[in-house]
């Protein structure tokens, strides 16, 4: 399918040739143009209405120039993901620039991949960076960016050039966390280092910080602004000189906004 729209923007422009290898380059010569630095990035949707089995990911473009098309393959495991649909979103970027109406296609033939793509009918080219599509997947289990591949991926200029597009990111898939938590560390009791887990539901300063049991710090672990996310911070046993401490009972705060939680920790040497 994809193959068909992008060669007949291909044959508009005189550029078909040799067929490459894949379904996406199929029957096109890249020419190389405007967009070889352009970014191409997939990551989640976290929508408070969806249920726990529904994975919605963005589709979005940075650094592009003249863009009139697009089109690639995201493999998945078809046994832990199931593909629901791909639309096309209200104000992306091939149409903030003009306005014009795009053909919009998906694809999914294949088990485990699916083919996306749209192209200007008319008007000016897209520049800079938005939004594209929404594909919606059905899964059981937790999903992970690891899941996911961008096999292939071409823009096309308003001039007609095709490049091939090396950039695609696939941001964190895990859900983002409905409420602060400060998580038991692990191991406990540790030895010579423990892994600190904690979740943030919203932007803000964070301080994670280790005391003794007289309440002195020994060492910050965190002390800057963070996005919303689940984090690990990791703690060697050492102070904020870079000494190892003594064994025993160490307490672990945080301060996010207006949550703060502390936990206790054993270190055995």
């Amino acid at each position: 399918m994809w193959t068909r729209v992008l060669t007949s923007v291909c044959a508009t422009f005189v550029l078909c040739g040799p067929a490459l290898a894949g379904d996406i380059t199929r029957g096109l010569t890249i020419t190389g143009g405007r967009n070889a630095d352009a970014t191409l990035k997939l990551e989640r949707v976290n929508d408070p209405g969806a249920d726990s089995g529904v994975l919605k990911m963005l589709v979005s473009v940075a650094r592009t120039q003249d863009l009139k098309g697009y089109g690639f393959s995201l493999l998945y495991d078809p046994v832990k993901y199931e593909f629901v649909s791909a639309t096309e979103l209200d104000g992306n970027l091939l149409k903030s620039g003009s306005g014009q109406e795009t053909l919009f296609l998906s694809s999914n033939r294949t088990p485990g991949q699916v083919d996306i793509g749209a192209v200007k009918i008319d008007g000016g080219g897209a520049n800079g960076d938005g939004k594209l599509a929404e594909l919606l997947f059905r899964t059981d289990g937790m999903p992970l960016s690891s899941d996911f591949q961008v096999s292939e991926s071409v823009l096309v200029g308003m001039n007609g050039a095709v490049d091939m597009l090396h950039h695609a990111e696939i941001g964190d898939l895990k859900p983002l966390p409905d409420r602060f938590n400060l998580e038991q560390n692990t191991p406990n009791p540790f030895n010579p280092s423990t892994a600190i887990e904690y979740h943030l539901p919203e932007a803000g300063m964070v301080r994670l910080a280790i005391y003794n049991l007289i309440g002195q710090e020994v060492r910050v672990l965190v002390n800057e602004r963070m996005n919303p996310g689940t984090f690990t911070a990791t703690w060697d046993g050492t102070d904020a000189l870079g000494r190892r401490v003594a064994s025993g009972v160490y307490l672990y705060r945080i301060l996010a906004g207006s949550f703060s939680a502390t936990r206790r920790m054993l270190l055995l040497k």
